[in-house]
């Protein structure tokens, strides 16, 4: 094996996942839009890399010519996108499915899209798609080149070597809350490599590299921000006050406000605004039939809630935040300093997985107003606080009471039917609940269990009670199969289809280009890598559930996954007794098994026991299937024409993984299921028939 294109193999793939993680995180917070298409920039990260190794033949030119010059460009608009006018573009009434952020619909009755705000979004929407799927198409051609030189699992291994060290340098990044530019830095100082001692690489292109940089840091001092793991963040003093009130702005929407409650600053506040100032902070203490003197609050971010508890007599506050940074700035700036306190305790956690591990009570949960529309929208397949407001987690809570105990829900209420779910789902578990609201704030408080009573009075809120219910059709609850909180039903929504449908239309532009070229698809590793990644997504959500949805676990699960996969393309030449038809059997089994055990059985475990019996249901799945391909993959002709397949193989699956926002997650096992049985009716096929499409794949009667 040669050393140095081993080491070049290696480089170039962690450059491809390095510079995959850093656009879909740049690009989701620079142009609104593709946070709430989660799914986009990935899909054209793996369109990208299946172009770019089929024509690894041209990768002279378009890596080492055009994939400087392309990510340059496409750095440059991401970071100048605040400035061009596209980091808020629009094409559905931002209210009706919670597209929320600045200037989008927030606090208007109806805020409809004209058509040309529409054809904006949707150009914008297309060609940032396809200038990632062109800067990846050109970084790949190198690593369809490279992969060729090795035998095809040697090379392979290679690759996800390459990958795990690329999940590895962002994770440093994101822990380190480096910024864009450095991201840039990083990138291109790892490109270098390839140009050195290359006359085609020279002044213009150190230029123009340095341009992006540049531009990148000059747009971070315009809007200074720190970098979470999860969030562009802003932090501004608010100068309508006299006292210390901060606004906190997450990818340029409005997040939390941070607001003193200490006499010494109320008693500064207009009396007239009052009302409006306290919102709902006091009322779960002012509707407690008697003292309250433990609190667990989820979702704490900068101290609101736990300043308000220790002012209403709170003896011990638990809070939860899933993120550090926010947690650090209710440190440094709450005027009432809260988190300093003797009887706060601060959580960095997920609140699904602190309610796992946590065996205290509490007289009073609050859920701290963290259903984040800014970061939240019925367009999205799902996102990680949707966990926090299912059946299962209600119940979780609900074990955490003490008796006699209560909890408080608070959210941000534009639609009836959310406002109906948040309802029903809190009646539920623990009953009637009191309901609460502000038309000025437009925010709904729902109080439920023995601890309050409704006959008390509110004190200085502009909070009033509501008429339930909020609307007479019947709202499914959020389950932890079904946790779309702001998708009013089952099933995608139209609008989301229109550009999903658009997209998918002018793929096929470049899959059809690649084949007609002299590129095939190995249409058995095709469709293992659609099935794969519907179970990945399976197993990712499921783990999340069981050990936290925080970035530092996903991080570790996204590893753990790449040394699944390094481990089976270790065991596969020693497994020649192991036919596919007995592996495919295996893999099946184990989907079934895991579609139908319900993870909430194994709540009777102790946490650790459940941890690992259900992580051992969840990964089974996906160690058979790598398994089975690196068994495939070990016979292929050409190591970039397989790669390419299984990449156009996850595209797809990227789409079909929408289809749970109809059917729920669970069913993700049933999908993949569908589609490893047409990977094996293939093999099979190109087995009997003698034609294969890459390699005599199969040819020993042992294999199968």
């Amino acid at each position: 094996m040669n050393k140095r294109d081993a080491f070049e193999l290696v480089l170039i793939s962690l450059l491809a996942l390095f510079l995959e993680l850093a656009i879909i995180r740049w690009l989701s917070t620079e142009v609104r839009i593709f946070a709430y298409f989660k799914n986009f920039a990935l899909m054209a990260s793996f369109l990208g890399f299946g172009t770019g190794c089929l024509l690894h033949q041209h990768s002279e030119r378009m890596f080492y010519t055009w994939f400087p010059k392309l990510c340059i460009y496409l750095t440059l608009i991401i970071a100048l996108a605040p400035l061009i006018g596209i980091t808020h573009v629009i094409f559905v009434d931002p209210r009706e499915f919670f597209l929320l952020g600045s200037g989008l619909g927030d606090h208007e009755a109806a805020s409809a899209p004209s058509i040309f705000e529409t054809l904006k979004a949707l150009i914008v929407i297309v060609s940032l798609y396809f200038m990632v799927v062109a800067v990846f198409a050109c970084l790949c051609t190198k690593l369809g080149e490279l992969l060729n030189r090795f035998k095809p699992l040697t090379g392979y291994s290679l690759n996800v070597l390459g990958s795990l060290s690329g999940v590895f340098l962002f994770s440093l990044v994101s822990f380190l809350g480096w910024p864009p530019a450095v991201w840039l830095i990083i990138a291109y100082f790892l490109l270098i490599y390839f140009h050195l001692g290359r006359k085609s690489f020279g002044w213009v292109s150190w230029y123009f590299l340095t341009l992006a940089v540049r531009t990148a840091i000059i747009v971070g001092f315009i809007y200074p921000a720190k970098w979470t793991p999860y969030y562009k963040l802003t932090v501004e003093r608010d100068r309508q006050w006299e006292i210390p009130v901060y606004q906190v702005l997450v990818n340029y929407d409005g997040f939390q406000v941070i607001q003193p409650f200490g006499p010494q600053f109320l008693d500064r506040v207009p009396k007239e605004i009052n009302p409006v100032y306290n919102r709902h902070y006091n009322l779960p203490f002012r509707l407690a039939n008697r003292p309250v003197e433990s609190v667990l609050i989820l979702g704490g971010g900068t101290g609101n809630d736990a300043a308000v508890a220790l002012r209403n007599g709170a003896h011990r506050v638990d809070v939860v935040e899933i993120d550090p940074v926010i947690a650090e700035l209710g440190k440094d700036l709450h005027a009432d300093r809260p988190y300093q306190s003797q009887s706060v305790r601060l959580f960095v956690d997920d609140a699904r997985s602190f309610l796992e591990r946590n065996t205290s009570n509490y007289d009073l949960v609050i859920f701290a107003t963290l259903d984040s529309h800014t970061a939240f929208s019925s367009l999205s397949s799902l996102r990680l606080d949707n966990y926090v407001f299912t059946v299962e987690s209600l119940q979780q809570v609900a074990q955490h009471l003490n008796p006699g105990g209560g909890v408080a829900i608070n959210f941000f209420a534009i639609n009836t039917w959310l406002s109906q779910r948040h309802y029903d789902t809190l009646k539920k578990t623990l009953g009637d609940p009191i309901v609460l609201g502000s038309i000025e704030n437009q925010e709904t408080i729902l109080l439920a269990g023995p601890l309050f009573d409704r006959t008390r009075d509110l004190g200085v809120t502009s909070y009033r009670p509501l008429v339930t219910p909020f609307t007479a059709e019947p709202v499914e609850l959020s389950t932890d199969d079904w946790p779309f909180l702001f998708l009013k039903g089952r099933g995608i929504p139209f609008h989301y289809l229109v550009p999903l449908f658009v997209v998918f239309l002018l793929s096929l532009v470049p899959v059809r280009y690649c084949l007609a070229t002299g590129g095939q698809l190995d249409w058995q590793l095709f469709f293992m890598g659609a099935a794969f990644l519907l179970i990945e997504t399976k197993a990712v959500t499921a783990l999340g559930l069981l050990l936290g949805s925080t970035w530092l676990l996903n991080s570790i699960v996204i590893a753990a996954i790449l040394l699944m996969i390094l481990a089976a393309n270790m065991l596969a030449p020693s497994c020649t007794g192991a036919s596919f038809t007995l592996l495919y059997a295996l893999l099946s089994l184990t989907l079934l098994v895991d579609f139908i055990f319900p993870l909430s059985v194994l709540n009777r475990l102790e946490w650790i026991y459940r941890v690992l019996t259900g992580a051992t249901l969840v990964t089974c799945p996906l160690f058979i299937a790598a398994l089975i391909f690196a068994k495939m993959f070990a016979h292929v002709k050409s190591s970039s024409a397989g790669l390419a397949s299984n990449l156009f193989g996850a595209l797809v699956g990227g789409l079909l993984e929408y289809l749970d926002m109809w059917t729920g997650l669970r069913s993700l096992n049933l999908i993949a299921l569908a589609l490893y049985l047409l990977s094996f009716w293939f093999l099979l096929r190109s087995h009997r028939s003698g034609a294969q499409l890459s390699a005599p794949l199969g040819a020993r009667g042992e294999d199968f």
